[in-house]
């Protein structure tokens, strides 16, 4: 995990239940649990918070849930894909290698917030703010970030092909360490993005430049 991200304060020594046992329609506050090896099904809520809880393999099926508050929670090996958490408040979030095909998260905040080696193909981020945020080893294949508002984000070794950034400007951003055939971006978004060489030129093509290898050398050259 990125050292510049706050790790969720979470304890293994907490108490370990299944969701059926704890929840309660009418109490949507759980606290310091671990909840394991489970299957959260048909669940749809509003305004559920999660504190120092870990989830270590656990399965969202068709699960709903809007305007969720998460603080210092850690996802170990979870099956969320599809699941739905709009509106969601995330801080001090750690998703540990967890399965999040067309996870839905739009307009939603995160603050110190980690991803590492996740499958976040198809993910949806749309007008959401991120704030000391790292996708680590991450797959964000056709991930949809626009209209994001970012600071401090961070993409370390992900595959970003085919994300969808319009409207998200990427001053500051480092995306030189992860790899992508296209992405969609424009262009007054990328003044300020840090990339490297082969990123460079697939960019160009979008102000039309044709970059050429003349191999010239100048008289002064040795």
């Amino acid at each position: 995990m990125s050292a510049r991200i706050m790790k969720p304060n979470v304890s293994d020594e907490s108490k370990s239940v299944k969701f059926s046992e704890i929840y309660d329609p009418e109490d949507l506050y759980i606290e310091g649990v671990v909840i394991e090896d489970c299957t959260i099904s048909k669940l749809e809520a509003k305004g559920i918070e999660f504190i120092n809880v870990i989830f270590r393999n656990v399965r969202f099926e068709d699960v709903v849930l809007n305007l969720t508050y998460l603080r210092d929670v850690l996802f170990e090996k979870c099956d969320l894909s599809n699941a739905q958490f709009e509106r969601l408040t995330m801080k001090r979030v750690l998703f540990d290698h967890c399965q999040m095909t067309g996870v839905m998260m739009a307009d939603s905040r995160l603050s110190d917030v980690t991803f590492s080696n996740c499958n976040l193909q198809l993910a949806g981020f749309g007008y959401s703010k991120q704030k000391f945020v790292c996708y680590e080893s991450c797959i964000v294949r056709e991930a949809e970030f626009f209209e994001n508002d970012w600071k401090k984000v961070y993409f370390e070794k992900c595959e970003m092909t085919g994300a969808n950034l319009a409207n998200t400007p990427l001053k500051g951003i480092d995306i030189s360490r992860s790899t992508f055939n296209a992405m969609t971006v424009r262009i007054e978004d990328l003044k300020g993005c840090i990339v490297n060489e082969e990123q460079a030129r697939a960019f160009s093509q979008l102000l039309g430049l044709v970059v050429k290898d003349t191999g010239f050398m100048s008289d002064e050259s040795p």
